[in-house]
């Protein structure tokens, strides 16, 4: 079994779960997001690092359902900073706010962490449960400190790379971890460079985006010897 093959199998996961919805509205929204979804690039970084275990890790159960459930935080997290930012658009189409409202694409991203904790539930592993819970409480303390910067707080070196992490860096680092533990550091600094990237082709630069990207580039080459992604 390929990355790719697997990565196919946790897709139909995702929308299996995704559309067993009750009610009409949530049913719209529910095939409005199974039509749209992105490039996975979390679930990947776990099937990733699982296949260094072998094909029995890539191919278990408890790979499959623990990469489904990170793509069930990432677009949780998703439908809940479109509302923060008042975002219109995700990925050049609609956001679920501006088709709906902001009530809705809340409510949806809570049913999103709801099928999150079925899925850990079936998986029945506390450790995995517990980094996934820990990786929650750090993004939305990411996104209230970043509230408090855009309120006139100076952005700090530090205050940016923690934001960054907590937003984003360490979901992926959480989804290396879950696939093999000894791949947690490069998930982490992907996640970072991705970040970086992604604020300066926003145009969202800061004075530390461009020394922080140059190193980044370095840790994740020294560590990419042991990983390909």
């Amino acid at each position: 079994m390929t990355i790719e093959d697997r990565l196919q199998n946790v897709r139909a996961e995702y929308l299996h779960r995704l559309t067993q919805g009750r009610g009409h509205l949530l049913q719209q929204v529910e095939q409005f997001l199974a039509s749209r979804q992105g490039k996975m690039l979390r679930p990947r970084m776990l099937l990733t690092t699982a296949a260094t275990l072998g094909d029995e890790s890539l191919a278990s159960r408890r790979t499959l359902l623990l990469a489904t459930a990170v793509e069930m935080l990432h677009n949780a997290s998703l439908l809940h900073d479109d509302v923060i930012d008042r975002a219109d658009s995700r990925r050049g189409l609609p956001s679920v706010n501006a088709q709906w409202n902001s009530r809705v694409a809340i409510l949806v991203g809570d049913y999103h962490l709801a099928l999150l904790m079925r899925l850990l539930d079936e998986v029945d592993d506390p450790a995995a449960a517990r980094r996934i819970n820990d990786t929650v409480l750090a993004m939305v303390e990411g996104e209230l400190l970043q509230q408090e910067i855009l309120a006139g707080r100076t952005l700090t070196r530090e205050d940016y790379l923690s934001i960054i992490d907590s937003k984003t860096a360490r979901l992926f680092a959480t989804a290396a971890a879950l696939g093999n533990p000894r791949h947690e550091a490069f998930g982490l600094h992907y996640g970072r460079l991705f970040q970086l990237n992604d604020d300066l082709a926003d145009g969202e630069t800061t004075p530390f985006t461009q020394p922080l990207i140059e190193e980044e580039q370095r840790i994740l080459a020294s560590l990419q010897e042991t990983l390909t992604i």
